[in-house]
């Protein structure tokens, strides 16, 4: 029986030679898997290095291939100045479009703050607005969701910020339901046909993974500056996340709420309104979240092309290093941010409620007559004395001179230190790192970026990044996209270094989990641009405070991410390491850890995207080379616009193959440990 046998297996494996290489490679694990994969890029990086003149220049770099970002110019200009099949031109169309934007801003800004114009209506006192918001955060939320609201808006008054933190609300009152409602519409259409899905979610990550800046320089060119440019650019950043939102919501509807829908005789405009939506409600509220977000986000960029409100003086006194007045602005946006963001929240949360008819109308509606109460003492305030419409100068208060006190105190009892640390990062870590980037032939990353795609995706996600990577190398920015990427790997290998034993730290306890969130909501919310007031009083201008900068600004998902895996590890898998006589080390180290890096590895995508946005900002206040020098240059050449958008969609690019290995990588090693 042994004999019959053997032959049998023998053929068997003869038959499955033409596959077994691919099998015996596929199933390779570890460091044989990671050398194999490094091997090629090794072996033509030493080629490279050994034989110089030997190697091809146009396998190593092609700065000097120009043809992509001067047809760009040429063809934005075209479409600027020249009439479309002799019937319309784009600028003129574009402008006719913003201009629809106009009169709900002079609405809002009118009610809010100006009091004039076309509408001839007054501006609504502070004293009213403070009141409103305390009465709606009762309404929706408590008194603790009052005290809050009512706390965020008496400190733009009290602070002197009123005025431009008026004008910025009159713009994200129109702008944020613009931008719900359009990403709505998209993550609806997207989740009833599969074919508008396929179009809709590549345009959605390149609309992610491009620069904050990006969105404003065709907008210069076809619409102008002023508040509707910025409107604009802030719609179309907010856009996505909305409509990624909406998309995932009504594609995770239950089956079973589907079949009750469907079983009770609804139609199909039915099924959506009252079956869809509201079990999509918790994405929804998170879309909403993050369009607000966004809408605060743009603030500070929105000022390059003319917007008024808070970003405008708050990049003039970064830029001139009035670090006290830069911090109040900054904190004046985080504030309405988180007030706005708690409001919609709680009122997008709210469950009708059981009315009592056997109550009065005004015990049936107290929040109603508060609202009138407060609208009617407020106006009549406002009439008898001015300091209720506006606080007078002499009553506001300001924290800049403890700020500048703090800036001189640094500089004078730190620079020493400082600047020791900055030029020994400088010429022993970046520099090196940043010669040995630009000296990296483009081939060989295309055939590493290929063959680690080929192993956690197959033959196309190979197909994809290695058309990312030639893309980097054809584009004319192949040396500013590796001087771009140095940073961003510098500043995630710190990131990850500091935000996953933080990670690790919190999610032991839950106090510890609570405390943490709130503070990465805080570091979440706040204005990117904040993030370079402290680098600058530190280190001034440079790589270094880039750097730092971006560290600050990244470790969130970092921690956030390491956080989410280690307490989603399942129960039963934790109880029964602990009954095998684990201890907490190796329960961390053999079951949490391997269970959790998948999550982490999300994480360390999102630090490279979080870094990649803010090596951008960075370059506005000087000191790095790369993509975003490019970018800001574009700014003040609408000639060079093109070049602009080119660079930008290189940030992109480099986000999105990042974005593509990992989250392959991710899904793949979930697969294998059985989490969903």
């Amino acid at each position: 029986m042994t004999t019959a046998t053997e032959p049998a297996a023998g053929s068997a494996a003869e038959s499955a030679g033409p596959q077994s290489l691919l099998e015996r490679i596929g199933r390779l694990r570890g460091w044989r898997m990671a050398l194999l994969l490094v091997s090629p890029y090794l072996a033509i990086q030493v080629f490279h290095q050994a034989a110089p003149g030997w190697f091809p220049d146009f396998l190593s770099k092609l700065g000097e291939f120009r043809f992509l970002p001067d047809w760009a110019n040429e063809a934005l200009l075209y479409l600027k100045d020249e009439q479309l099949l002799g019937l319309f031109n784009v600028k003129d169309v574009t402008r006719t479009v913003s201009g629809w934007l106009e009169y709900p801003l002079d609405l809002s800004e009118q009610l809010l703050i100006a009091g004039e114009g076309p509408f001839g209506l007054g501006a609504v006192p502070w004293v009213v607005l403070v009141g409103l918001f305390a009465v709606a955060g009762a309404k929706f939320g408590g008194w603790r969701l009052a005290v809050v609201a009512g706390g965020c808006s008496l400190y733009l008054v009290f602070f002197d910020i009123w005025d431009d933190s008026m004008i910025t609300l009159s713009i994200v009152v129109v702008v944020a339901p613009l931008a719900a409602l359009f990403g709505w519409a998209a993550g609806l259409a997207a989740a009833k046909a599969k074919w508008f899905e396929g179009l809709l979610v590549p345009v959605l990550n390149v609309m992610q993974s491009m620069p904050h800046f990006s969105y404003l320089l065709p907008i210069s060119v076809f619409i102008g500056i002023g508040d509707e440019a910025g409107a604009i650019a802030t719609i179309l950043f907010a856009v996505p996340p909305m409509a990624r939102l909406t998309l995932l919501g009504l594609q995770t509807v239950p089956t079973e709420v589907l079949e009750a829908g469907l079983t009770s005789g609804c139609t199909r405009w039915q099924m959506l309104w009252k079956v869809e939506m509201p079990a999509a409600r918790p994405q929804l509220l998170v879309g909403v979240n993050q369009v607000l977000m966004q809408c605060f986000g743009m603030t500070v960029l929105a000022s390059f092309v003319g917007t008024r409100g808070l970003g405008l003086p708050l990049l003039n006194f970064l830029q001139s290093l009035r670090i006290g007045k830069a911090l109040e602005y900054g904190v004046a946006i985080v504030l309405m941010a988180i007030m706005l963001d708690r409001l919609s929240q709680a009122a997008g949360s709210r469950r009708p409620e059981h009315v009592d008819l056997s109550k009065s109308w005004l015990a049936r509606h107290p929040y109603w007559v508060a609202t009138a109460a407060v609208a009617a003492v407020g106006t009549a305030l406002a009439q008898l004395t001015s300091h209720a419409q506006l606080l007078p100068k002499s009553w506001t208060i300001s924290t800049a001179p403890v700020w500048e006190w703090l800036v001189d105190w640094v500089q004078l009892n730190l620079k020493t230190p400082l600047g020791y640390f900055r030029d020994f990062m400088i010429t022993e870590v970046l520099f090196p790192m940043r010669d040995g980037f630009g000296s990296l032939p483009w081939i060989g990353l295309l055939v590493l970026a290929a063959a680690v795609g080929w192993r956690f995706g197959g033959w196309k996600l190979a197909a994809m990044v290695s058309l990312f990577v030639a893309y980097l190398a054809f584009s004319g920015f192949w040396i500013e996209s590796m001087e771009t990427l140095y940073l961003v790997v510098a500043a995630l290998i710190v990131s990850v270094a500091i935000g996953v034993p933080i990670g690790v730290f919190a999610s032991t306890s839950s106090r510890r989990y609570a405390a943490v969130q709130v503070v990465l909501d805080t570091f979440q919310v706040l204005p990117s641009f904040i993030y370079l007031i402290p680098v600058v009083m530190l280190f001034r201008v440079g790589p270094v405070a880039a750097l730092t900068a971006i560290v600050i600004y990244a470790t969130v998902p970092a921690v956030r991410y390491t956080m989410l895996g280690l307490r989603n590890v399942p129960p039963d898998m934790v109880e029964a390491a602990e009954m095998s006589g684990c201890t907490r080390w190796q329960l961390l180290r053999k079951v949490k850890f391997p269970m959790a890096f998948p999550e982490i590895m999300l994480g360390m995508n999102q630090v490279l995207l979080f870094g990649l946005l803010l090596v951008i900002i960075s370059a506005f206040i000087g000191g790095i080379d790369g993509l975003g020098d490019e970018i800001l240059l574009a700014r003040t050449e609408q000639a060079l616009v093109g070049e602009g958008l080119v660079a930008g969609f290189n940030v992109a690019v480099i986000g999105l193959t990042a974005d593509q290995l990992i989250t392959n990588y991710a899904r793949e090693r979930k697969a294998q440990l059985g989490i969903t």
